[in-house]
């Protein structure tokens, strides 16, 4: 039985090849690339908590370029809109997305369109919306509100000029 284990591992090591420290580089990079930017992560997260509830979301791909740069323009002070502070900021709406979904209890086909979503959230007036714009003013610091204190967006020291999401 041991004989038979022994020459199994052998043959099967024998048969493994070995790539090269080129090849290995190669496929590191084409993994690295493919991941995108965390900045681009964060918006795709922020995406798809909205996806959540719409029947035709947006495609990450199509809007997070706009989207990255609405919220790092509104981000003041203007010296301080790094993409790491501009993460924090869509991670706290990504939070608060996921916290109006269970409340507002939405599946895919609650509204239309991230359009529609939002435009409810910020008009609407159930306890969900109210709670929402409650929330969003503390994300952005927004009429003198405090950040979450687990969004590390205190630490910064800045705030939204306005609702980026509008």
């Amino acid at each position: 039985m041991v004989f038979f284990l022994l020459t199994g591992i052998v043959f099967g090591a024998s048969s493994c090849t070995k790539k090269s420290k080129k090849d290995s580089n190669a496929e590191l990079l084409a993994s690295i690339l493919s991941q995108g930017t965390a900045i681009d992560s964060a918006c795709q997260r922020f995406i798809s908590s909205e996806a959540n509830c719409v029947a035709a979301p947006d495609s990450s791909s199509a809007v997070c370029s706009g989207l990255i740069s609405k919220v790092k323009g509104a981000i003041l002070p203007q010296e301080l809109n790094t993409d790491a502070i501009a993460i924090l900021y869509f991670d706290c709406f990504t939070k608060i997305n996921l916290t109006y979904n269970v409340t507002k209890a939405c599946n895919k086909n609650s509204f239309n369109s991230n359009s529609d979503y939002r435009k409810v959230q910020r008009t609407g007036s159930s306890q969900a919306e109210i709670t929402f714009r409650e929330n969003v003013n503390k994300c952005g610091s927004l009429e003198n509100e405090v950040p979450p204190s687990d969004s590390g967006l205190s630490e910064t020291n800045t705030i939204l000029s306005s609702d980026p999401f509008l």
